[in-house]
Parts: structure tokens; C-alpha cells; sequence
């Protein structure tokens, strides 16, 4: 050979791979037949370092990504994914997510359209070991839960970048973010710092307060003042008109904390009285478990979760009396409004690793059945499980005060229809309300049959759900007779038939659009610090079993039509949370959903057209929601499945925050 360069052929189905403008961003034409195909993608990136990749597929006649998972394990320079391409996606975007200058080479990018049988059986291989948990409970729904775990299992594979790789990528606190932040709090009141007793008050005090002297020593804004508390409670008085951060012994500040915070301070609407951040945690000086808050309200406020890590309280506000307190910031919250309570949410405290989880939070007191419920059930009512369901809801229910409208098109000539309907007329507090629609359309159904309620709740309920327990209903109610900061839209826990979860509230944004959170996971599983398990405003909740208020319903004159199959849950709780209602989701209420036994899948056959026009409308209407869940976290992932955890990027960075472009505003 005499050195002169041959030009190879490019490996069968190899992707060209182009730049998007974005650093570390590409984007590669799909090849004729990969829509709507179980398709293998691989990755190849040779450079040294540690890098990951994560392929969005996008999906132009929603305006959305709609599959979205990082490649799999590292095996050398390759990475893999089994990948479902959506029938409408028209291209792959790569992301490629590294230290240094990874982002800056392009990944060569192969992908190979697999026949049914391999992609069900490289499926099994995936998801095995799920396999048992699915068939695991009741039979009602198991071919959709198998079909959800399998589907699911290649993205839950894959590798995302471990937490210590986003605190270098995303949280440098470098001189570019000191030099932004400095200047705006000059001339800012210094705050004064009190350092706790450890909280579970065991082990000796002295070396955790020597760490967390260490870190306010390290402050690039020192304070005014540092107490070290004793058993006189003399020694809290302050000066008059100083903020006070309170840190137990044991949490160490990141350098800017306190520069942060007295920024925070000086953007806080007046009403603000306790100001807190998010934390993570320290093993053995590793930071590990990062706590990403949701928003301060009438429900996370009691659980003691917004509060782990420092949080700095207004003058206003006497702490001597709270000195005894087990966990005294959680003491000093519980007396405030959650108006009163405003996050930073950003990461700036390191708490020592096996601080308690949140605590589990007392239900709302249960009142006598003095509010009158009417439950309304749309169904088609062909179907022997609506039988069981109702039968289930009539007998386990523990209300008195309480209707059911079962809402179908009732058709005489319909033999099954009538047999069904001849047991349901059987039941007790039962009627049905004949909707008359030729044509299904889930949303004018429930507005046909709530002009029929009598009740002043209404509670929607599918036909394939089933009470758990018969206090369900009655703890539903309770929300919504909870004082002045009442809820006026609840929604329950609700599991598939192996236990598993299918509704944790829904999350605006997730899965680039909405989805519900923690889908999936198991039943026992409490989340990352437990957020899972408890009592939290959200967006939005599930009509498969949704109790709102009269009221408010009518307010906002029920569902839109516009959506006739779904999504019409999500954008009546969007429309009555921008006018001031509550939404909440009761993580002690359960019951089963056997999804999708009636009506089938939300989009196919001749509903399938409907998808993307819904789809578009909900985006085009609350795009700015979709991008910013107010009851979520900046930082956290909308990749389902990954709820609470890192996002690769945050939607929030610190340059971005000391901007002011938090939508909170503090």
C-alpha cells in the first residue's frame, strides 16, 4: 500500500449523524420502516472519559418526544437500547453527556428494525425478572400490565450519569457564579446562623458542630453572628430585624449558601417567614441522595421533608420556645401558612447521611357523612367486571350520604348490555342515566351525568376501579373539609392488580407532556425520601378516581368536550388550579385500577387519529406548564421512571436562579 486513504462504506444501517447548534446535541434521520417498529440503537463514542448518551425520539405531529431513555449499560465504546419508535417519529435526537469535551464528538449511530419475534424475545430477556410480579394479584388487566412492564424494561435499563457527575456538570459553584452572585447581595443584611443539637441528640455533638463551623467558615458571605445552642435559651435572642438560619450540628453549607439565601431574602414576598433549599446527603464525604423539594403546601408542610437541611427564619418568628423540639425547623414550619414557607431550589446544604425521612403524615380528621357524595361511573356497560366493581364499591363503601349514577347509551337491542344493566339495577343507591350519545366521548359523559347529581361533591370514578378498604371515600372527603386551606380536587393511590402502582398524582411535564408519577413502582416503594407516600398538592390527578368539589366543577363547566377520550382530566385540573383551586393527591387512599378493561386502550382502532389532535391541543394550551410543573422541581427528571432524580440538564442552574429566573420568585 502506498499510503493512499480508501474511502469504507459506511456499516449497514448506520445513521448520519448531524449537529443541532446545541453542545453535545445531535440529530439522525430515521431510515424508511423504523416508525412504529421495535428497533435495536446502538452508540459508539471513542474518546477517553466517562460519557453517557441519551436518545429522544421525536415526534413532529405532536410537537414532542415521546420515548425517551439513556442508552445501556457501558461495555467499552458502545452503547445499546431497545427502542419502540413511535409510528409518527421521523428522527432520533442523541444527547451526549460528559466531563470535559465529550459533548463536542459526534456518536456513530447504527440502528437495525427487528422482526416481532426477536424484539419480544430480547423484551422477555429485558424484563424477566418483572414477569412474576405482574402475573402476581388479580388476572384482571394482566395482559396490559405484562405489555407495561415489558415496554418498559429496555429504558429502565439503561445507565443514566450517577449524581456525583451532575454536581460537577450542573452545580459548579466556579468564580463566573461567584462573580454574578456577590454583587447582588452587597449591601444586603447579614444573617446570623444558630447551629441545632443533632437532631436524634445520641451521639457526641462536638465533632458535628466542628463540621458545621467548618462550612460557615468557608462562606464566601460570612455571618453576622454564629450560635452554637445550649440548654440556656438566652443565647437565641438576636439582634432586632436579623434572619436567622437555622443548621443542626452535622449539616455543612455549600460556600455560597449563606450569599444565597440572603438573596432569597431580599425577593421574598413580605408575607415569607421561613425560607428553605434543597439538600443532599454525605457518605463518608461523598455526596450522595439528593432531596429535590416540591413547593411548601398545606400537606408537605407537615411532613418535616421541606425542612431537612437549613432553612433561614424571619424575625418575626420566636424560636426560643421550639429549643426541646426533637426537630424544632419542622415545629417553627407547623404553625406557619404554606404562603408563609418559599424554596430555593437549589442545592445548599450537605446533611449526614441516615437523617430520617419524612415523617408520615396524620390523615384529615374524618367527619360524619354530612356532605353528600354522588359517585358517577361511566360505562359502556357490557361488561361482567362493572358488575364486580360496582358490586365492590356498593358493598365495601363506608358512606352513607352517598349516590352512584352509572352513565351509559343504553341500546334495547343490545342483549349483553341489557343483562348487565337488569344486575346493576339490582344494587343499592345505584341509578343509570341514560347519555344518549351515538358516538363515545368520555368527557361529555361525566357533564351529562353530573347535571344529574344531587350530590355536593362529585366523585369520578372508572368502572374498573375497586375499593381497597371502606374508609376510602370518607378520607377522600376529609380533604376537601380541612380549614382554609381545604383541597377542592382529590385523587387516591391507585394500583394495578399485582400491586403495583399506576397513579401517584400526575406530574406536568413528565414524559414530555404529562404522566402519572412513580408508575410502576412497587406498592411498599416510598419514593426517594419517601415522597411518594405522602399527602402533596399536584397539577393534576386521574378521573379514573377524582372527587371534586360542586362548586368548582361548575365553576369551570366540567370537562371540555374537545377532549373526547383523555386528557380532559388533566386540563380541568389545569384550568381550576390557574383560577386558585386545590388540587391534591391522597397517598393514604387506595384502591385498584384494572386499566383500560372497558373502553381499551385511551388511543386506537378508530380512536387513534384522536391522539394527536388531543395531544396537540393540551400542549398548545398549557405549554408553559408542560415546561414548568409548579408543584414539581427544577431539577428533577421528567423521565419517567425517574421521578425526583437528577435531570440531565436542570431546567434551573445556579447562574440561572441568581438571575432571577426562577418561577417562584424567591
Amino acid at each position: 500500500m502506498d499510503g493512499t486513504q480508501i474511502a469504507l462504506p459506511p456499516a449497514a444501517g448506520t445513521l448520519a449523524t448531524l449537529p443541532t447548534g446545541e453542545p453535545g446535541c445531535f440529530t439522525a434521520g430515521l431510515p424508511p420502516g423504523a416508525a412504529g417498529q421495535w428497533c435495536r440503537v446502538s452508540a459508539s463514542l471513542h474518546r477517553p472519559g466517562a460519557w453517557w448518551i441519551r436518545v429522544s425520539a421525536l415526534d413532529e405531529a405532536r410537537g414532542q418526544v415521546v420515548r425517551e431513555a439513556f442508552l445501556g449499560k457501558r461495555r467499552g465504546a458502545t452503547r445499546t437500547l431497545l427502542l419502540h419508535v413511535p409510528r409518527d417519529a421521523s428522527r432520533l435526537t442523541l444527547t451526549v453527556i460528559g466531563e470535559g469535551q465529550a459533548g463536542a464528538t459526534a456518536p456513530v449511530v447504527r440502528l437495525r428494525v427487528l422482526r416481532r419475534s426477536v424484539a419480544a424475545a430480547r423484551l422477555v430477556a429485558f424484563g424477566w425478572r418483572k414477569l412474576p410480579g405482574c402475573v402476581r394479584g388479580d388476572r384482571s388487566g394482566l395482559a396490559g400490565r405484562v405489555r407495561s412492564e415489558l415496554g418498559q424494561a429496555p429504558a429502565r435499563a439503561g445507565e443514566a450519569p450517577p449524581y456525583d457527575v451532575w454536581c460537577r456538570l450542573y452545580q459548579g459553584w466556579d468564580d463566573t457564579v461567584r462573580r454574578a452572585l456577590m454583587p447582588a447581595v452587597a449591601g444586603l443584611a447579614q444573617l446570623e446562623v444558630m447551629i441545632a443539637p443533632p437532631q436524634d441528640r445520641l451521639a457526641s455533638a462536638e465533632p458535628l458542630v466542628a463540621a458545621s463551623l467548618a462550612s460557615l467558615e468557608a462562606q464566601w458571605s460570612r455571618p453576622a453572628r454564629i450560635v452554637v445552642a445550649g440548654p440556656d435559651a438566652a443565647a437565641w435572642q438576636r439582634a432586632p430585624g436579623s434572619w436567622l438560619l437555622v443548621l443542626y450540628a452535622g449539616e455543612r453549607l455549600i460556600p455560597s449558601a449563606t450569599a444565597c439565601f440572603a438573596l432569597a431574602i431580599a425577593r421574598c414576598p413580605a408575607e415569607a417567614r421561613l425560607i428553605y433549599a434543597d439538600a443532599d446527603e454525605l457518605h463518608d464525604g461523598v455526596r450522595a441522595d439528593p432531596l429535590f423539594k416540591p413547593p411548601a403546601d398545606p400537606w408537605l408542610r407537615e411532613s418535616g421533608l421541606l425542612t431537612r437541611g437549613c432553612c433561614a427564619v424571619h424575625p418575626d418568628v420566636g424560636v426560643g420556645a421550639v429549643l426541646a423540639a426533637d426537630d424544632p425547623r419542622a415545629r417553627i414550619a407547623a404553625g406557619m401558612s404554606a404562603a408563609a414557607m418559599h424554596r430555593i431550589a437549589l442545592i445548599l446544604t450537605h446533611v449526614p447521611a441516615g437523617t430520617p425521612a419524612a415523617r408520615p403524615q396524620a390523615p384529615p380528621s374524618q367527619t360524619a357523612d354530612t356532605q353528600a357524595v354522588t359517585i358517577i361511573v361511566p360505562s359502556a356497560c357490557r361488561s361482567p367486571h362493572v358488575l364486580r366493581c360496582l358490586r365492590g364499591l356498593v358493598d365495601t363503601t363506608n358512606y352513607a350520604n352517598l349516590e352512584i349514577l352509572v352513565a351509559s347509551r343504553i341500546d334495547q337491542g343490545d342483549r349483553r348490555q341489557q343483562a348487565v344493566l337488569d344486575e346493576v339495577s339490582r344494587l343499592p343507591a345505584v341509578r343509570v342515566v341514560d347519555t344518549g350519545l351515538d358516538v363515545f366521548n368520555y368527557a361529555a359523559v361525566n357533564n351529562l351525568a353530573a347535571r344529574e347529581a344531587r350530590g355536593e361533591l362529585l366523585l369520578l370514578l372508572n368502572d374498573d376501579v375497586l375499593p381497597i378498604g371502606p374508609d376510602w371515600l370518607r378520607r377522600m372527603v376529609a380533604f376537601t373539609a380541612a380549614g382554609p386551606e381545604r383541597a377542592d380536587i382529590v385523587g387516591a393511590r391507585l394500583l394495578y392488580g399485582n400491586d403495583r402502582v399506576q397513579h401517584a398524582g400526575v406530574i406536568v411535564g413528565l414524559a414530555n407532556l404529562c404522566e402519572n408519577a412513580f408508575r410502576l413502582s412497587e406498592r411498599a416503594d416510598a419514593g426517594p425520601h419517601g415522597i411518594a407516600r405522602l399527602d402533596r398538592q399536584v397539577c393534576a390527578v386521574t378521573a379514573a378516581c377524582m372527587l371534586i368539589r360542586r362548586s368548582v366543577w361548575q365553576e369551570h363547566r366540567g370537562f371540555d368536550e374537545s377532549f373526547c377520550i383523555a386528557l380532559n382530566d388533566v386540563d380541568f385540573c389545569l384550568r381550576a388550579g390557574q383560577a386558585g383551586a386545590r388540587v391534591v393527591f391522597a397517598a393514604g387512599v387506595e384502591l385498584y385500577h384494572f386499566e383500560s378493561l372497558s373502553l381499551g386502550r385511551h388511543y386506537q382502532g378508530e380512536r387513534a387519529a384522536l391522539e394527536v389532535r388531543e395531544v396537540r391541543r393540551l400542549r398548545d394550551r398549557w405549554q408553559s406548564l408542560i415546561a414548568n410543573d409548579p408543584f414539581y422541581n427544577p431539577q428533577a427528571s421528567l423521565e419517567p421512571g425517574r421521578e425526583f432524580q437528577p435531570a440531565f440538564p436542570p431546567r434551573l442552574t445556579p447562574l440561572a436562579w441568581i438571575a432571577g429566573e426562577d418561577a417562584e420568585g424567591c
